[in-house]
């Protein structure tokens, strides 16, 4: 790919050297100037895209301008430590839980002029935007949406001569039909990622509980002792105790086996959403059909429902001497319709911006139109939820994340994990927390 070499480069480590290195060393040196960015981890042809859509283009605007992309395993704990130095990249990839410890501390920029510049209010998601404030401020571009779904195999719910289930009835009738076949009802793994734990937590919340229940939670109008809060709780409990989900051994495994076990047809539901095809374009080596919907309601007056999400935000570091340039590049991509339909096309995280269906080329991957129509579908549904990565406050996600795994191996009872989660969403509402919803 032309420029590769020259723009992209991707490190899998990073030396002390290099964390302490002043942020565009070259700024000052005539025209030529340095973009740095610092993103995930992410897989070979995601680096292509957006050197293919982003960079390029931009570069070819800017002959001036030279693109240095990071790619990180230990992305998040990297960025702090350049960024806490002062020094660091000058725009990285971050969720947006960690914008206020980013944004209190005066190391990420406000964003709030280029705001009003290009017009974002009228152009992104209101919620997405939502999701970038701090006080008030944005101090975070909205990068990506998502909306949370259920992936099943159609070929083993035919076999079971099962549909999909729309509500907790069927749902449960599916999943010990599934067990009976000598099948996993749901395969799901988090060995050394507790953080993937918000996707079984999220689901039952949405469709147990509900949005407006999960938003009143978040707005410090009700607390976890709720009844339909920790009534989702005690089902996701319950349902783990049936073996619903992966035969109660999901912390023994990894999402890589998880998903391997899907991909091999042990398995008749997932719990990831479309990044799972649009990223990740797991549906490639599929040898089954499949589909991704809902999921289903799990009590009576619930509709099924999906949670919505910023599934990636962009932080430019405070110290960096090209902020504008950074706006400029996301913008140039962000304002172009058929650019962004392109690049979702070919497996980009779709943007937090509306894309006409119209736009997407005709000879796009079929997987990737389903999951798209999924997608669009779930994030348009009469109630959505609000999904924990996107939505709870930090210090609240991360005890939900580090402990349901001890309520799943009753190394702590649920009584306990709900006091305690009341004890540390009270932190965060302390700490100045206010709902993005």
């Amino acid at each position: 790919m032309k420029n590769l070499l020259k723009t992209t480069v991707c490190f899998t480590t990073m030396s002390l050297t290099a964390i302490l290195l002043p942020m565009n060393v070259m700024a000052n040196e005539g025209e030529a100037k340095t973009i740095t960015i610092a993103w995930t981890n992410i897989k070979e042809s995601q680096q292509e895209i957006w050197e293919k859509y982003i960079f390029e283009p931009f570069e070819e605007k800017h002959p001036e301008v030279t693109i240095d992309f990071q790619c990180l395993p230990d992305l998040q704990n990297t960025v702090r430590v350049q960024v806490a130095a002062g020094a660091g990249p000058d725009m990285f990839y971050m969720d947006s839980v960690d914008i206020p410890d980013y944004a209190s501390t005066n190391r990420i920029l406000s964003l709030e002029n280029y705001r009003k510049e290009y017009n974002l209010d009228d152009s992104m998601y209101d919620w997405a935007i939502r999701s970038c404030l701090y006080e008030d401020e944005m101090y975070a571009l909205p990068a990506s949406v998502e909306a949370t779904a259920m992936t099943y195999n159609k070929n083993l719910l035919d076999q079971l001569g099962k549909d999909v289930p729309t509500n907790r009835e069927e749902f449960v009738d599916v999943c010990n039909a599934a067990l009976e076949a000598g099948l996993i009802p749901v395969s799901f793994g988090y060995s050394g990622a507790n953080l993937l734990l918000t996707w079984p937590y999220e689901h039952y919340l949405t469709c147990y509980a509900g949005g407006e229940k999960t938003a009143q939670l978040l707005k410090g109008e009700i607390t976890f002792d709720d009844p339909d809060i920790k009534g989702a709780f005690e089902l996701l409990k319950a349902d783990w105790d049936a073996g619903y989900i992966n035969d109660k051994k999901s912390g023994a495994i990894t999402n890589d086996e998880a998903r391997i076990l899907f991909a091999n047809q042990k398995a008749v539901f997932n719990y990831e959403g479309p990044w799972l095809i649009l990223a990740d374009g797991a549906a490639k080596t599929w040898d089954f059909e499949w589909g991704q919907c809902a999921w289903p309601s799990m009590k009576d007056g619930t509709p099924a429902g999906s949670a919505i999400t910023l599934g990636e935000a962009i932080g430019i570091n405070a110290n960096s001497q090209v902020s504008d340039l950074c706006m400029e590049m996301m913008m140039d991509f962000y304002s172009n319709e058929e650019l962004m339909a392109q690049a979702v096309a070919e497996g980009f995280s779709t943007p937090a911006v509306p894309i006409d269906s119209a736009a997407y080329p005709e000879d796009m991957d079929e997987n990737i139109r389903k999951a798209l129509d999924a997608q669009n579908e779930n994030m348009n549904l009469e109630t959505v939820g609000y999904a924990p990565w996107g939505f709870f406050p930090a210090k609240t996600t991360t005890f939900l994340d580090d402990n349901l795994d001890k309520v799943f191996y009753d190394k702590m009872d649920l009584d306990t994990f709900i006091d305690k989660a009341n004890e540390t969403i009270a932190e965060d509402f302390a700490d100045g927390y206010v709902f993005a919803g």
